[in-house]
């Protein structure tokens, strides 16, 4: 029988986990016994809402922190150590999406999504890798990193890049015993998904029967059933995993 990776006891930080996918993989790895902590920047409601999932399986703690800041990250693991040890798991899911043509790009809100998308889980990463051994990475890249999607020029750049970042720091992490792995989703039923048919002018039922092939969207539940597949298995490392309903080309020929 293969041996697993063992996530009971484990401390798992889940940046962006006040909702969304984040919320469902903070309780997932909760279930499988490990102690999260559950990350928010500045909606403590939603971060105590994860928390209380969290205690009902495991036990965790909430730690308020602006990741896209080196203030935040330095938090973000000062809470950590201090209230539940050295991490053993990082999941770096906080992320932004702003949808704006290229040729109307703000540079706030391009800084805004390279600090939050890819810059954050650079630091933190380099942070963990400095410090830890024995551990395992998880990016939350996207299907716009992927195949490109009109309007998401930004958003698909910081994916892309986390992307490759997932594979270079796979290779470089591998002599500190940490495997580094990204999944990437298409259309997932969060904030942002709703807001992104929205746009497209399309309810769900709509959009799961033109762009998809099992026609349905993404449970946030599944896409933390492949970030817990990605942990346990120890032979999975510089992978990216995309989740996408079979509908890798839906926004290139919707807007074709």
């Amino acid at each position: 029988m293969v041996e697993m990776y063992d996530i009971k006891d484990k401390v798992c930080i889940v940046t962006g986990s006040g909702r969304g996918i984040g919320k469902a993989i903070a309780i997932k790895l909760a279930q499988a016994g490990g102690k999260i902590v559950v990350n928010v920047r500045t909606h403590e409601d939603e971060g105590m809402q994860t928390l209380e999932e969290v205690n009902k399986a495991s036990s965790g703690i909430l730690s308020m922190a602006d990741v896209s800041t080196e203030e935040g990250r330095k938090k973000l693991f000062r809470d950590a150590i201090e209230k539940l040890g050295k991490p053993d798991i990082l999941i770096n899911n906080a992320g932004v999406g702003i949808l704006e043509p290229f040729e109307n790009i703000d540079e706030k809100h391009m800084q805004l999504m390279f600090n939050t998308n890819l810059y954050s889980p650079v630091w933190l990463s380099r942070e963990f890798v400095s410090k830890y051994d024995n551990g395992v990475i998880i990016n939350m890249a996207s299907l716009a990193g992927i195949s490109p999607f009109p309007g998401l020029s930004v958003y698909g750049m910081t994916k892309a890049a986390l992307i490759s970042m997932t594979k270079y720091l796979s290779l470089e992490a591998a002599g500190h015993h940490i495997r580094v792995n990204a999944v990437a989703p298409g259309v997932v039923k969060t904030r942002m998904g709703d807001s992104l048919l929205k746009i497209m002018n399309l309810d769900e039922k709509n959009f799961s029967k033109k762009f998809t092939l099992t026609g349905k969207l993404i449970d946030p539940d599944e896409v933390a059933d492949t970030v817990l597949y990605l942990i346990r298995n120890e032979s999975m490392t510089g992978q990216v995993i995309t989740i996408d309903s079979g509908g890798e080309q839906m926004a290139t020929d919707y807007f074709r």
